[in-house]
């Protein structure tokens, strides 16, 4: 394995356990949604920004996924399909998990952010053939 690989492998670990956390969170009784919409964003952050290290590509560190998405583009396009429903999760980096959000999460949102995030994970491992 190779320096960049390992790198990726490494965020990609990181970003499972952040989609086994917001998978195990939705288990609960009354769930923390703010929490499971949070580790399903990381999880699809940390797969773009394995992806982006894997390519050599750097990026500032935001959490904005529309942005790694545009920074993928010269290596592949198919991660382009992805940026409208990246929108919707973003949010939940930062804006949604303070006391003063207004926002408030149903449980089919939360099942929407962990099944994108999980679709982010397997197009980045498809597109550099480790499935």
């Amino acid at each position: 394995m190779d320096e960049r690989e390992i790198l990726a492998r490494e965020w990609f670990d990181r970003g499972d356990n952040d989609l086994r956390s917001a998978q195990h969170l939705l288990t609960m009784p009354d769930p923390p949604y703010e929490n499971i919409g949070f580790h399903a964003q990381q999880c699809a952050e940390k797969y773009l920004k394995g992806f982006l290290l894997y390519h050599g590509i750097r990026f500032e560190w935001r959490h904005d996924l529309s942005y790694l998405i545009d920074l993928s583009l010269p290596v592949t396009e198919k991660l382009a399909r992805f940026r409208e429903d990246s929108d919707l999760l973003t949010p939940y980096a930062v804006e949604f998990r303070y006391p003063d959000s207004p926002a408030e999460f149903s449980r089919e949102e939360c099942e929407q952010a962990i099944r994108i995030a999980s679709a982010i994970k397997e197009a980045v491992l498809n597109e550099l053939g480790w499935v």
